[in-house]
Parts: C-alpha cells; structure tokens; sequence
C-alpha cells in the first residue's frame, strides 16, 4: 500500500524546528513519522516547495541535511500490505506505538474514513477502484501525488483542501477510532512532551523487531554497536543501533535511544528520556531530549529536556536551564516588530531548549529554560531567550547564507561528506524566509 504525509497550515506554529525539514522527519520518540510508517509500505512526503526544491535537486546524491529515516526492519513487523488503499496522515502526528497501531487497525478494517482531532484531520483511508473506472477517491489521491506543497503565505494546505471536497461531495465515513491514541504537535515546545509520550513505546516497537539482542540487563545492541566496558546501565531499556560506539565508563539510564553510527563519549552520563539521532557525537550530560542526527556534543555540559537540530555544535562547558529558580511553569516570551510581546504559557515545569538546524554555541554559553535558538545563528555567554536564524551574537551581525554554507562545509569535510549546490540554495531560501521585514 502507499501512504502519503501532509503538512497542514499549522506547521508554521513548529517555527524554527521545521525551517530546515519536513516536519514528518522530526525525531520524536526513537524515530520520525516517516520512519514508522515505513512499516505499512511506501511513503510519500508532501513538502513545502523549497524542500520539495531541495530533495528535488539532491536526486538521491547524497542524504539530505536533517539526515535520513532509519530502516524500518528495526521496528516492528509490518503492518499487511492492501494495494488498493492509501492512507494519508498529518505530519504533526505523534509517531507513539499507539498511534502505529491504531493507524494499522483502521487499514485492517478494510472501511475508508478519516480520523479528526480538535477539528484537524489525523488521517484518512482511501480506497483506489480495482475496476478501473476512476472514483471521488482516485481523484483525490491523484490530487495528493500532485501536491506541489504548502507555501508561506497558505491559509490551509492543498492536501487538506482535497480531502475536504472528497468528503463534501461523497462523506466519508467517520471511523470509530481511539482518538486519545492520535496526538499532533501543534507548537514548538511540545516536541519535548511528544517525545516523551512516545520514547518507552518506540523503544518497544524496536525491541519486537528482533534486531536487537539484550547483552546485559536493560541495555538491547545491534549486532555491529560496539562497547568498551566498564558500562552502567540503570533501568531500562536502552536501545544502541547498529554500529554506534559507546566508550567506557558511559553511565546509561534507561528508558534512551542511541541512533545509527552515533558516538558516546567516555565519561557520559545518558539519562532517562533521551534520543540520540544517527550519526551524532554526545558527552557529557545529557537528560530526556532529543538530538537530531548529525550534531556534536561531544564534551561535558548539561543538556536537559531540550530539541536540538541537525549539524548543530554546541561546544564544550554549555548548559541549558531546564527547571526555573522558582520552581514554576516555564513561559516562552517572544518579542514582536512592533514592540510588543507575546507570551506563551508552556505547562511545564522542566524545559529546556529548542535549537535549529547548523546553530552554534561557544564555550560555556548558558541557555535559559524555554529558549529558543534559530537556524544558523550563533550565541555565547548568557544567550537571550530568542535568537532569531542567522543572528551571529558574537559579532552582532547577521550569518550569510553564503559564510553559513563555508561553516557547513568544514563541518562535512570532518565526516567524509561534501556540501552540494542544492544544499546551499536551501539555506539562501531559508535565509531569505527569516530575514527580519
């Protein structure tokens, strides 16, 4: 069967977090959307146009940025495969095993329908004509494999569009679905309450692959993930990928996901919570947070319920704050053009930071609870609550495109990879995207 992934217009609330990439390909949990859904057969991505643009112009050269989905064999069994049907869900979907399940249990059912949360369609199940005379649903599945992508400006996606004339012209069925299993992601901040909604499920889903063997209580190895002992590893479980390597003296806390080809310094401590994406280098402290694939923290430092991007460094002696002095929920200020300012109530009391694609910290940089740090800038000492992308705090200017392309290449030269031209006229179109009207 083919699934199909939208962007609704309320992606654009995930801010900074999906500048650089789908949101479907957000790590949450142990792995993205797309990850899991590979499980019911091919999926297909409906990006925005400058991404749509950019893997476009990749044409399968080269990983793009934000890295790649793992392979689906290390999840679970697939789901069974009906070519006739196509289902279609929302990226903002939390990837939890709940939802994988309830996704699976409504392609079971044979029935078509969709799945609406707080008035936003979760999913919907489509069914192609196996007479060949053409349906309301092949219409709108052609519609969808057409989708040219949500631009900046859209009111609503053209994938939410479709579906609500297919259902205005022939209803569709409302099917009786747990929705408590569906979650979407509707602002930045609860990217961290996603994750932890989904990690210890994912992690399960994992371990019921079979791809993992359990080489000591609670902690689950590829075969290739490589340890040097002494190793801790209290609760559980933890989950390492295939060729990861775990130096000695790592403290494990389970339950925690450490991706493909990832490092883990000696002397770690991997806390409750966390998720380390493919092909990152990670040390000192870090607690219930995920970072993205392809990002160094190889040094000490504390990093606690925060989002980090891909090809982010966050150099040796930062820390996030993560619990107020007053003990109280954590708000998220944002300062508007015209001076005034908004404030954002986030309900939790432990958060950290959020952190864009290619941000850079410098020696002993703190962040504060809440903060928010965008694509491609640059801070130091005691950073504000927002920087915006491309801001460079340490000169007072403003990252160009180009100067960020320079930064981005020494940083691939150091892993065998080169930059291409599609990957610098993605930060040029992100560039001008953030510019400050």
């Amino acid at each position: 069967m083919n699934v199909i992934i939208f962007e609704d217009a309320a992606v654009r609330s995930l801010g900074l977090l999906v500048s650089m990439r789908p949101t479907c390909d957000l790590l949450i949990g142990s792995c993205s959307l797309t990850e899991a859904l590979q499980l019911f057969g091919d999926v297909h991505r409906i990006a925005r146009p400058r991404l749509s643009r950019y893997l476009s112009s990749l044409a399968g050269q080269r990983m793009p940025l934000w890295g790649l989905p793992g392979p689906s064999h290390a999840l679970a069994v697939p789901a069974s495969r009906h070519p006739e049907t196509v289902l279609v869900v929302n990226a903002r979907l939390v990837p939890t095993r709940e939802a994988i399940s309830g996704l699976r249990g409504l392609v079971e059912e044979g029935h078509r329908g969709v799945v609406f949360r707080a008035g936003a369609l979760v999913a919907a199940v489509l069914h192609r004509s196996a007479s060949g005379s053409e349906t309301a649903d092949d219409r709108a599945i052609a519609a969808l494999l057409e989708d040219p992508g949500m631009t900046e400006a859209a009111r609503e996606s053209p994938a939410e569009r479709v579906i609500a004339e297919l259902g205005a012209r022939q209803p569709l069925d409302d099917l009786a679905a747990d929705e408590a299993a569906f979650r979407l992601v509707e602002q930045s901040h609860e990217v961290v309450t996603a994750h932890e909604h989904a990690l210890a499920g994912s992690l399960a889903m994992r371990i019921d692959s079979g791809h993992f063997r359990e080489a000591q209580p609670g902690l689950f190895l590829a075969a290739s993930a490589r340890i040097t002992s002494p190793v801790v590893v209290r609760g559980g479980p933890v989950v390492v990928g295939d060729d990861a390597e775990i130096g000695p003296f790592v403290c494990l806390d389970g339950p925690a996901w450490i991706g493909e080809r990832a490092r883990i310094s000696p002397h770690a401590w991997i806390r409750e919570g966390t998720a380390i994406g493919h092909d990152s280098r990670v040390g000192g402290e870090v607690q219930a947070s995920v970072i993205e694939p392809l990002t160094n923290k190889p040094h000490d430092g504390y990093l606690g319920h925060s989002h980090i991007g891909s090809w982010v460094n966050i150099a040796a002696g930062t820390n996030t704050g993560n619990l107020k002095a007053s003990y109280g929920p954590v708000r998220q200020h944002t300062l508007l053009a015209d001076g005034s300012r908004t404030t954002v109530h986030t309900h939790r009391q432990f958060l950290g930071a959020v952190v864009g694609e290619l941000a850079k910290t410098s020696v002993t940089t703190s962040l504060a609870c809440g903060a928010r740090i965008g694509v491609a800038a640059t801070v130091g000492g005691e950073a504000p609550e927002q920087v915006s992308a491309f801001s460079n705090l340490l000169t007072g200017g403003r990252t160009t495109p180009e100067q960020a392309a320079t930064m981005l290449e020494r940083m691939m030269v150091r892993r065998g990879m080169a930059i291409l031209p599609a990957d610098r006229e993605l930060l040029a179109a992100v560039h001008a995207a953030t510019a400050t009207p």
